[in-house]
C-alpha cells in the first residue's frame, strides 16, 4: 500500500473513532445530521489525501566541514653523529630497587629527582631511571641519547617522556624544552614531538633552582614551538629508540629552535608521572609532604604525588663553569683555608773563633 494511501485510511480510522456513534445509521441522529457528518468526514479525508500528495520540503542537516589534513613535507632528517661531544653519568636506583627506594641523588629542594618508581607502592620502572646523557652536534641538529636502565616491562619499549631541558641565558631557569613520548619506533620521527618555551620567563619560580612551593609555580612552559599539528619546519625536532642500542632513545633539535645560542646549559628529563611541562619546575608546584620521597630514611617517604621521574643536574656547553651556576653539575672546589703563620725561631748564634791579640 502506497504511503498517501496509508495516511488517508489512518486519518479516517481516527476520524470514525472521534464521531463515534453519530456515524452510525439508527444511532439516533437524524437523517440531515447524518448527511452533514459524512461530508464533513469526506471533505476532512479530501484535504488529508492532498497533503499527503504534497511534496514535502527535505530537512537539512548541518554536516560539518571536514578537517583539513596537513601533509608534512621533510627536507631534511637528522642524522647519526658517531661521536659524543659530551656527556654526564647519572645516579642509578637499580641496585636499591627491591628495596623499594632510591640510593640517594634526590633533592627536591634543588629540582634534583631520583624517583623512578610508583606512586606510594615505590615500584620500580627502569625506562624512567637515566643513568647516562650524551650531546653530539652537527651544523644544523644537536642530538642527545638519553640512556635508561630498561625498557617498560608492559609494553617492551621505553614508554615514558623524555625530554631536554635547556637554559640558554644560564640563570637557573629553563627557557625552551625538547619533550617527546617513546613509543619504540626505531624510525626518526615527528609523533608526540613538541618543543615548547617560557615566554613570560616564570619557569623556576621566585628563586630559580630552588623550591618556592606551596605559591611558587607559574604557568610553566606556555607557549608551543613546534608540534605536528603545529609543524612551521617539519624538521624542526626528532625522535627514535636507538636501533643498535639497548634502551637508548635519540632525540634531535634544530639549533635555531633553542635560539642559537651557542653556550647554554641542559638537562635531560624521564618522566612518566605527573609529566606537565606546565608545572615547571616541579618543586615550585609541590611540597615536599605532597611529592613524597624515595629516600627511605625521611619522614615523606614513599613517593607520592610526585613519581616516575628523574632528571639530571645542568651541564655546560659551550662555555666553561666556574661552579657557581644554579643547579650547575660542577660544584666549586673549595679554596684551601691557608695555615695560621707560625713563629719564626730565632736564629742560632754560630760560634766565632777568638783571635788570638797581636801586640
Amino acid at each position: 500500500m502506497k504511503t498517501k494511501q496509508i495516511f488517508t485510511v489512518t486519518a479516517l480510522a481516527a476520524l470514525v473513532v472521534l464521531s463515534g456513534c453519530n456515524l452510525l445509521p439508527g444511532a439516533g441522529a437524524s437523517a440531515a445530521e447524518q448527511t452533514l457528518e459524512a461530508l464533513y468526514v469526506q471533505q476532512t479525508v479530501d484535504a488529508l489525501g492532498q497533503e499527503a500528495q504534497e511534496p514535502q520540503e527535505p530537512q537539512v542537516t548541518d554536516t560539518p566541514a571536514p578537517t583539513p589534513t596537513i601533509e608534512i613535507v621533510h627536507t631534511i632528517t637528522s642524522g647519526n653523529p658517531d661521536w659524543v661531544s659530551q656527556y654526564w653519568q647519572e645516579i642509578s636506583s637499580s641496585g636499591t630497587a627491591p628495596e623499594n627506594r632510591a640510593p640517594g641523588g634526590d633533592f627536591l629542594s634543588q629540582n634534583l629527582l631520583e624517583r623512578p618508581f610508583t606512586s606510594q607502592d615505590m615500584d620500580y620502572r627502569p625506562d624512567t631511571d637515566l643513568v647516562r646523557v650524551e650531546l653530539s652536534h652537527d651544523d644544523t641538529f644537536y642530538y642527545f641519547k638519553l640512556h635508561l636502565e630498561g625498557e617498560n616491562p608492559d609494553t617492551g619499549f621505553l614508554a615514558a617522556f623524555y625530554g631536554v631541558e635547556f637554559d640558554t641565558d644560564r640563570d637557573g631557569r629553563g627557557d625552551v624544552l625538547l619533550w617527546v613520548r617513546g613509543d619504540g619506533d626505531t624510525e626518526w620521527n615527528i609523533a608526540d614531538v613538541m618543543v615548547y618555551r617560557d615566554a613570560n620567563d616564570d619557569v623556576g619560580g621566585p628563586r630559580p633552582v630552588q623550591a618556592d612551593a606551596p605559591g611558587g609555580d607559574g604557568d610553566g612552559y606556555e607557549t608551543v614551538l613546534f608540534s605536528p599539528e603545529n609543524p612551521d619546519d617539519p624538521d624542526a625536532a626528532w625522535k627514535r629508540e636507538h636501533p643498535s642500542e639497548e634502551n637508548v632513545i635519540q632525540l634531535a633539535v634544530k639549533k635555531s629552535m633553542q635560539g642559537g645560542a651557542g653556550a647554554f646549559m641542559w638537562l635531560g628529563w624521564a618522566d612518566d608521572g605527573v609529566s606537565d611541562p606546565a608545572l615547571f619546575d616541579y618543586n615550585d608546584a609541590f611540597t615536599l609532604d605532597d611529592a613524597g620521597s624515595p629516600l627511605s630514611n625521611l619522614d615523606a617517604y614513599p613517593v607520592k604525588e610526585l613519581f616516575l621521574a628523574d632528571n639530571t643536574c645542568r651541564i655546560a656547553w659551550g662555555f666553561e663553569p666556574t661552579g657557581f651556576e644554579a643547579g650547575g653539575c660542577v660544584l666549586p672546589t673549595p679554596t684551601p683555608t691557608p695555615a695560621p703563620p707560625t713563629a719564626t725561631p730565632e736564629p742560632t748564634p754560630t760560634p766565632t773563633e777568638e783571635l788570638p791579640i797581636v801586640s
